[in-house]
């Protein structure tokens, strides 16, 4: 086993609660606690914290939206962070929040350390700023004129502002990282701010006006303090309180963080802490994203989130931490399957460490339920595989310590294939003794690494087999004895669909909702003039609420470009962009053939501009031009000719359909 730290002290990014929390936030979190309690289980003082970063504009916009002041909007959603981190077995010895007095205090402190270090001064903040960032973006930053990280538009914006002097700090960053390689993991992200600080590092605006949801700037009230350099300091101001928690604990040993937020916690947070006279923190991970069985981030916008609590009750909470650690490999992207979470429930838990466990403790029922173990025997050996296990858990690579301990337990199933102690008979008892006993040693170690992973499970285990979990130097190497007790299946076989009930007929294939690969969204179009290369055609600018799009319309011989300025219109918005003689065309607008022959626009109501419209009772035309398979495409690569009917008056998310035939309409 490598040899053990003093102190762990590792923290997550805080959430920000201006939503409630999805399968990100439980990732995150999942993987901190497994290196919390692989810490633990050397008997290393370990400190996890979380918490929520409780400023800025968005939450001050979201509790307006609400119609609740900030401070109870946050301590509603605090409420709902914590009861997911209980329930997913979180083990965080604290819970911090940036609204907090003992935050606030340390916060001002570091900026007046800050200031009088001459690392502050007052000057004019211009920038592409984005909400959703709570940051500004060069114009080289930019993607096709949007954030790179929300592919939205930004906002300019103009104001007074503090400054902090971040490139003062450019030039020993860039010596620290380089002299300490363990500072940013993986390396392909300490590859990343090493090519990144080789570019001129701007200072950094820190403090805003235009709202007042945030801790104020001590010796200017008129100003809050911008939310990184609020929310960064919480890894910090949770350790005052009490006071020697700081000399006890910091410099922090591992901040786990996603990669989209990598620049603020290796440039502006070490930045910082040199300007306040900190240590720096001795290493940040970053963790990649997990994304849908298409391979795209998970966001509310498309509608791909997965609710963590949801997996948790279907499955459990442990399963759904196994598979987190189990199969998202350390520092890169995930995707998320429900389809491979249940093979592996079915074929790693179930049949090999389920399994495991119930045959160790029905064999020892032979032996009236108590086992005398004689120690680890030789071709079971855990040495390997328990310093293999912290050998990955020190670099950060937490897949490969459960391929470590996954592998341990295949060897343990093998072992008793191999030994057969179910065929042994009554005058070979001490035999049987030897080989359910050197399997029970060996499962004790399997427990106890496996409480990193599945506390829960790891405890039943440990019930049902007589032990307790602890750290593993108090772990008996020689003989003992254990009174097993008979449990149930930890990993019950899930009920698998049955074969249909025989039919006269056979079953017709249900039908295919064309409309649920779809992002359909309500614009506004700001913008239109004829095509001047397409009688047919309008070329318009709609504004979608988080971007402005080109789009081009075969609506000229019914409308007057009058008929369509300002209007707000249903706008199909995950198509292929295509060049429609000459012009980019980004999405399509729906609408409705009437029957006096003229082609409208569907009207979708008072929906806000920007909102997603869900479409039911939707039937495709018998003989489409298209077959059902073109649907199958995402992003879609056409959906010319495909017409839609409705039965009924088309009813959508933001209401029924506005259209003047009787019998529905036809949606082009």
């Amino acid at each position: 086993m490598s040899q053990s730290p003093k102190k762990f002290y590792i923290t997550t990014a805080i959430d920000y609660p201006n939503s409630n929390p999805h399968v990100g936030h439980a990732y995150e979190k999942v993987v901190a606690d497994f290196y919390a309690r692989a810490h633990r289980m050397r008997g290393v003082d370990t400190r996890l914290l979380i918490g929520l970063d409780e400023h800025g504009q968005k939450i001050q916009d979201a509790a307006t939206r609400a119609g609740q002041s900030p401070q109870r909007f946050v301590d509603e959603k605090a409420l709902i962070f914590r009861k997911l981190y209980d329930l997913l077995e979180i083990s965080y010895d604290d819970f911090i929040r940036t609204s907090e007095k003992r935050h606030h205090d340390f916060v001002q402190d570091i900026y007046l350390k800050a200031k009088a270090r001459g690392d502050v001064y007052k000057g004019f903040y211009q920038g592409d700023y984005c909400v959703s960032c709570e940051r500004a973006y060069t114009k080289s930053e930019l993607k096709d004129g949007n954030c790179p990280v929300h592919d939205k538009p930004t906002t300019p914006m103009e104001q007074e502002s503090y400054f902090f002097r971040l490139g003062k700090y450019r030039e020993p960053l860039c010596r620290h990282i380089q002299e300490h390689p363990d500072f940013i993991r993986p390396p392909e992200r300490r590859n990343e701010i090493l090519s990144r600080l080789e570019d001129e590092v701007l200072d950094l605006s820190i403090s805003r006006s235009a709202f007042d949801w945030g801790i104020p700037v001590p010796d200017d009230p008129s100003h809050v303090i911008y939310v990184w350099f609020d929310a960064l300091s919480n890894y910090v101001s949770a350790l005052f309180q009490p006071r020697e928690n700081y000399s006890r604990y910091w410099p922090a040993d591992c901040h786990v963080i996603g990669k989209d937020i990598i620049w603020f916690h290796t440039v502006i947070w070490p930045a910082m802490l040199l300007s306040a006279g900190y240590p720096l923190p001795e290493q940040v991970y970053a963790h990649g994203f997990i994304l849908d069985k298409d391979g795209r981030k998970m966001s509310k916008q498309l509608g791909n989130v997965v609710d963590p609590l949801e997996v948790a009750r279907e499955y459990s909470v442990d399963v759904l931490r196994f598979y987190f650690l189990r199969s998202f490999s350390s520092g890169t992207d995930g995707n998320f399957s429900l389809g491979e979470l249940e093979e592996r429930y079915r074929s790693e838990l179930a049949d090999q460490l389920g399994n495991l466990v119930l045959r160790i403790a029905k064999l020892a029922q032979r032996l009236g339920g108590t086992i005398r173990t004689p120690g680890y025997a030789s071709d079971l050996d855990p040495k390997p595989t328990i310093d293999d296990y912290f050998r990955y858990v020190d670099s950060r690579e937490h897949h490969r310590s459960v391929d470590a301990l996954w592998s341990y337990i295949k060897r343990v199933n093998a072992y008793l294939t191999e030994k057969e102690p179910w065929k042994l008979g009554e005058h070979q008892r001490e035999r049987f003794e030897a080989v359910i006993g050197c399997a029970q040693e060996a499962l004790r170690v399997i427990a106890h690494l496996l409480h990193p992973v599945m506390p829960g499970v790891a405890k039943s285990i440990a019930e049902s087999l007589g032990f307790k979990i602890g750290a593993l130097e108090a772990l008996p190497s020689g003989p003992a004895s254990y009174r097993v007790t008979p449990s149930k299946a930890l990993f019950p076989r899930r009920e698998a669909p049955g074969p249909a009930a025989p039919a006269e007929r056979p079953a017709k294939p249900e039908a295919v909702d064309p409309f649920s690969r779809l992002e359909i969204r309500v614009g506004r179009i700001e913008e239109v003039r004829n095509h001047p290369d397409a009688d047919s055609l309008f070329a318009m600018t709609i504004d979608l609420g988080t971007e402005k799009r080109s789009i081009c319309a075969g609506l000229r011989k019914y409308l007057d470009t009058s008929d369509l300025e300002g209007r707000k219109v249903i706008v199909l918005a995950n198509l292929k962009p295509a060049m429609l003689r000459g012009i980019e065309s980004r999405g399509m607008v729906l609408a409705t053939d009437r029957k006096d022959g003229k082609v409208v626009p569907v009207d979708p109501g008072d929906a806000a501009v920007g909102e997603l419209v869900t479409v039911e009772g939707i039937q495709t035309n018998p003989k489409p031009k298209l077959g059902m398979n073109d649907f199958e495409k995402a992003p879609l690569d056409m959906l010319g000719g495909v017409v839609v009917h409705a039965k009924k008056p088309l009813r959508t998310s933001v209401g029924p359909v506005r259209c003047d035939a009787e019998d529905g309409a036809r949606v082009r």
